[in-house]
């Protein structure tokens, strides 16, 4: 029999990837969605279950229509796993219709909760108790569920992962330089994180930029992504002087992604609340000197002067500082890049996650059967 798998989770590149992945391996998939990430690829040949758009504000209205409306899709559907991203509250649907479930955090859901009320906090406690098995992307989610009470054998880290057959060091990136005149001498910084929430703090890279421009002159910005604050911060470029350096390159379809990071010689991300970060790990993959911000989730996997550069997150000073001696050091920079891909490929390569997740899938399925 063909094992099912139902989602509930947000249509992002994160969920869209597991759907497919499981489909290609002989899984009947779905998803039921109430929201859409700005870089959600289409889903084409994967059943889709709308749900109204649910907020903070609409919540109070919205959420038990919502819940009932799951409960009905699950019913109609049965499948043999659901498997929860990020939204924990909708984890009584699964319960309800005697579904086992799998919850997957991303990230923020959880580690926000200290400062959450009683009620979310309970309830995000409840969904992890009763979900068959929890998975997170970083060990300090790992960490904030134990101190909540969650078993710490119910909880498995399985990083997202890059494709090593589409990221590596061996992609060429010329075409992409080519195509948005950046001149061979040029040395290249990128940021591949989303411009739709202030927590990625891009305009910390956007200050940086003069300061960087000081030093060295023949340096270039590739600003990937698009959103509400894009705007704002091309006027932030305008008034500061140095729009002529930067590069805002709208969406990028992933299947390009490994292409614009191998024109870029440094990659930048500037978030302040994240845990592993899949950008991070394509950057690394890719074999680029990284410069990211020292938090938990960061250094995870980055070092400080070992396989990459960390500095305060808000701080476009000490950015600026760090860019300046990748700039100026070849040497370093490809002493860094060698070091991330080979600990990418060591910890980070999708068709693990995927064949751990999996595991996972199998064995719950087979105690239902």
């Amino acid at each position: 029999m063909t094992p099912s798998v139902c989602y509930i989770s947000p249509i992002s590149i994160h969920s869209v990837r597991y759907l497919e992945e499981f489909q290609l391996r002989g899984y009947n998939t779905s998803i039921i969605a109430d929201s859409q990430t700005w870089i959600a690829p289409a889903l084409t040949s994967i059943p889709v279950y709308t749900l109204p758009g649910l907020t903070r504000k609409n919540a109070p209205q919205r959420y038990i229509p919502n819940l009932l409306k799951a409960i009905k899709i699950l019913k109609r559907i049965k499948p043999d796993l659901v498997h929860i991203h990020a939204q924990h509250y909708y984890s009584p649907a699964a319960t309800i219709c005697n579904i086992p479930y799998i919850l997957t955090s991303w990230g923020t859901e959880v580690l926000t909760l200290p400062i959450e009320n009683t009620l979310i906090r309970i309830s995000s406690r409840n969904a992890a108790m009763r979900a068959s098995r929890v998975t997170v992307d970083a060990n300090l989610l790992k960490t904030m569920w134990r101190q909540i009470g969650i078993p710490d054998n119910k909880i498995e880290v399985i990083p997202f992962g890059v494709d090593l057959k589409i990221f590596n060091p061996e992609v060429d990136g010329a075409k992409i330089r080519k195509k948005h005149g950046i001149e061979k001498s040029d040395i290249v910084l990128i940021s591949t994180r989303p411009l739709y929430n202030h927590h990625y703090n891009i305009e910390s890279l956007v200050h940086a930029i003069p300061l960087i421009l000081k030093s060295y002159k023949h340096v270039k910005f590739i600003i990937k992504g698009e959103g509400p604050l894009k705007g704002h911060l091309q006027n932030l470029a305008n008034r500061l002087g140095i729009s002529e350096h930067i590069h805002f390159v709208g969406l990028v379809p992933h299947d390009q992604m490994a292409n614009y990071l191998k024109a870029a010689d440094i990659y930048v991300s500037t978030c302040y609340v994240d845990t592993t970060s899949v950008s991070l790990l394509e950057a690394m993959a890719c074999g680029l000197a990284p410069i990211v911000t020292d938090i938990v989730g960061n250094r995870e996997w980055i070092t400080d002067g070992v396989n990459g550069f960390l500095f305060p997150p808000k701080n476009p000073q000490a950015l600026a500082e760090k860019a300046v001696c990748l700039i100026e050091n070849e040497d370093l920079r490809k002493r860094f890049g060698e070091r991330c891909f080979q600990t990418a490929n060591q910890r980070a390569s999708w068709s693990e996650s995927v064949s751990k997740m999996e595991c996972i899938y199998q064995s719950i399925i087979a105690r239902g059967r």
